[in-house]
């Protein structure tokens, strides 16, 4: 019985090491992070920080790579198809892991199936923003003008079938289908051009870019589309407070391709967590009016599929579908 458990801890140790000196040498190149949406947004803001970040920790080379188009989905199908040895990874935003499934028939990818979660980084809210020119101050008065001028009124957003798309088909389905103009740009840095502009009165910007634009008065907030009030505009009331229910937020973390060695997906989720829980990135995320997650990647696996379920209501009350 004794001969037989020290030959079965012998096994067991010899199957460890391999994998510890996988999760020791890693990584041993430069790593690729792949960011599905162009510079300027909040996916590309946190992807390039932290891999600023890792790359002290690893004293290696990670180089952020914007490969943009279909709503993010082409970034995200790269990445998916990509080697699973840990030097291609995807800094995701939700869209394309668990909004864009319920708008393609034919997704190249599945995100649960071909894509390992590692780390959930942050999440935060969308901002309703205006130019300030724009008459109504709220959500309230922009539902009364919008029923006041139907089919006149336009907004943008950084592509079609995007949050900031859904957020706005969000309010027009819970404020009684208003008929308003929707005008997808190639990213949020164009549609942002436009609005400053006053070519199109209205946007939905991530919170990050929201506080910088709306604190210099080149833009208005109308509303956050968490379910409360965020702590960085504690002025700007909620949607919710004038749509009850209404509760739209975004996360941005790192995944993998499927089958990337598990030592590894530990180590980038491991010192990811080191990263976040740094006092001076916490300070960071507070005044970008962003909250640390910090999940495992058991947990950030359960939170997709909860989140696939949720915007399959919302894109099938929306009517959106871009095939």
């Amino acid at each position: 019985m004794l001969h037989r458990l020290l030959l079965a801890l012998a096994a067991a140790a010899a199957a460890a090491a391999p994998a510890a000196a996988l999760a020791q040498s890693y990584p041993s190149k430069p790593v690729r992070v792949v960011v599905t949406f162009p510079p300027g947004g909040t996916p590309d803001i946190y992807g390039r920080i932290m891999s600023v970040e890792l790359a002290k920790l690893w004293n290696q080379s990670v180089v952020v790579e914007n490969r943009t188009g279909a709503g993010g989905t082409i970034g995200t199908d790269y990445v998916a198809k990509a080697a699973p040895d840990g030097y291609t990874l995807l800094f995701a935003a939700d869209a394309t892991i668990t909004i864009a499934p319920h708008l393609y028939s034919k997704l190249p990818y599945d995100p649960q199936r071909d894509l390992a979660p590692i780390v959930n980084v942050a999440a935060g809210p969308f901002v309703l923003m205006a130019n300030p020119a724009f008459a109504p101050n709220d959500v309230k008065e922009l539902i009364a003008l919008v029923r006041a001028q139907p089919g006149k009124i336009s907004y943008a957003s950084s592509g079609a079938g995007g949050q900031q798309h859904l957020a706005m088909e969000s309010i027009r389905t819970m404020a009684g289908n208003m008929d308003m103009i929707h005008v997808p740009y190639k990213g949020f840095g164009q549609g942002i051009a436009d609005v400053l502009a006053n070519q199109v009165p209205l946007i939905f910007g991530g919170i990050t870019a929201s506080i910088q634009l709306t604190h210099s008065g080149k833009l208005k907030a109308l509303g956050v589309t968490g379910a409360k009030r965020a702590k960085a505009l504690p002025n700007v009331p909620s949607i919710a407070e004038t749509l009850p229910g209404f509760d739209i937020t975004a996360w941005y973390g790192f995944m993998a391709p499927a089958g990337t060695p598990r030592e590894i997906v530990k180590k980038v989720h491991d010192d990811s967590v080191t990263v976040i829980r740094r006092p001076d990135f916490l300070e960071r995320l507070d005044r970008d009016g962003i909250d640390p997650v910090a999940n495992s990647p058991e947990e950030f696996a359960a939170e997709i599929k909860s989140d696939l379920a949720r915007w399959a209501k919302i894109v099938k009350a929306a009517g959106a579908k871009l095939d």
